[in-house]
């Protein structure tokens, strides 16, 4: 469920990417998740905006119907979370790139630390209560290192 949740995220931004007359020149498929390039055609800021919270936009929208349907379970959590999680002002993520349209680079820094520095007060909160989530655990240190590196 979680790679079809994956998918219908990426077919979200596709959607708008080419409405707008834009296509992908390369889509991977790898560990971290998919990326997709776009061709070189220049959107406008507010064409792409939309096409990066067209994924989000889909992950909410499936868990919404789920939720209608049966009362939300598994695919409405993996949904919501699919969304929140790309939301998030990380360079690497949707919402990092959202921001980075947004705002300046100093205040899309200090977004990033705030996140950084918030996710990692859960952690240590997690570790000292014996409740850490490999999950958690795993996207922590992703998060960090893609930050660091990219």
């Amino acid at each position: 469920m979680t790679l079809v949740s994956c998918a219908l995220h990426e077919l979200g931004h596709l959607v708008l990417m080419t409405a707008f007359g834009s296509s992908p020149q390369e889509i991977v498929v790898y560990g971290g998740g998919i990326r997709i390039t776009p061709d070189n055609k220049q959107l406008s800021k507010y064409h792409e905006l939309a096409v990066l919270f067209g994924g989000a936009a889909v992950n909410f929208a499936l868990c919404l119907l789920s939720y209608m349907a049966n009362g939300g379970g598994f695919f409405c959590q993996v949904n919501f979370l699919l969304g929140v999680l790309n939301l998030l002002p990380f360079r690497y993520f949707d919402g990092g790139r959202i921001l980075a349209l947004l705002a300046n680079g100093k205040v899309c820094e200090f977004f990033r630390t705030v996140f950084i520095l918030l996710s990692a007060v859960a952690m240590i909160h997690m570790i000292l209560h014996g409740t850490v989530s490999v999950s958690f655990a795993a996207t922590f240190c992703f998060i960090v290192l893609s930050e660091v590196i990219y």
